[in-house]
């Protein structure tokens, strides 16, 4: 049976580049072939196990992916926000990679339908100076936090997106960041560069 990582997909070529080099790390822990397919296409290889790359129950995951995966006649695996603890603290890891005297903003896509994600990172805070959370798409936006926190006098932050892989997202994260002119900021890295993401996905697929 095939294994097929559904991803949103974007004309960015950094992501889907970075989705197939998940999908090659994951395979090889697996020792089974794992495919990539991306939301765009009209259908998923028939009888596949597909698992959705989404971080919280949003429209992607709740009826997007659900009706491309019905239509192909495939299983839909169980979604990532399950596993928001272990993505929680891959974030954790790289806001904290060189020192954890660090103050951070984790960016999430939204505050709907992520609420896991945001529990599991306020409860990992204590590992950073400080912690606060803003969205991409709702209040408090990132501008917002980061001009609060030049009011407080706070001279760098750590930007953490909770994005999977790069692309236009990301590209919009530093245009905004690039908008402030303090606190000096520094854009930590996508979470599928982490070296644990590829070890997660398989047990996600092992289950």
């Amino acid at each position: 049976m095939t294994n097929i990582l559904l991803a949103h997909g974007s004309p960015d070529t950094r992501h889907g580049e970075q989705v197939r080099q998940l999908a090659s790390k994951t395979a090889e822990i697996l020792g089974e072939q794992v495919g990539t397919s991306f939301l765009s296409e009209k259908s998923l290889p028939k009888g596949a196990r597909v698992l959705p790359l989404f971080l919280g129950a949003g429209k992607h995951v709740l009826v997007d992916a659900p009706q491309l995966i019905r239509a192909s006649g495939c299983e839909m695996l169980p979604p990532l926000e399950n596993q928001a603890a272990q993505i929680a603290e891959m974030a954790m890891d790289l806001a904290t990679a060189e020192t954890r005297r660090v103050n951070t903003l984790f960016v999430i896509y939204s505050f709907s339908g992520f609420e896991k994600l945001a529990t599991e990172l306020y409860k990992q805070s204590k590992r950073c100076s400080k912690v606060a959370l803003a969205s991409l798409h709702a209040e408090p936006s990132i501008k917002a936090v980061l001009e609060h926190w030049q009011q407080e006098g706070l001279e760098q932050v750590t930007l953490q997106p909770m994005l999977l892989f790069e692309g236009r997202t990301l590209d919009m994260v530093q245009s905004i960041a690039d908008q402030v002119e303090s606190p000096q900021i520094t854009l930590g890295p996508v979470l599928a560069k982490h070296e644990a993401m590829p070890g997660l996905i398989a047990d996600c697929l092992r289950r």
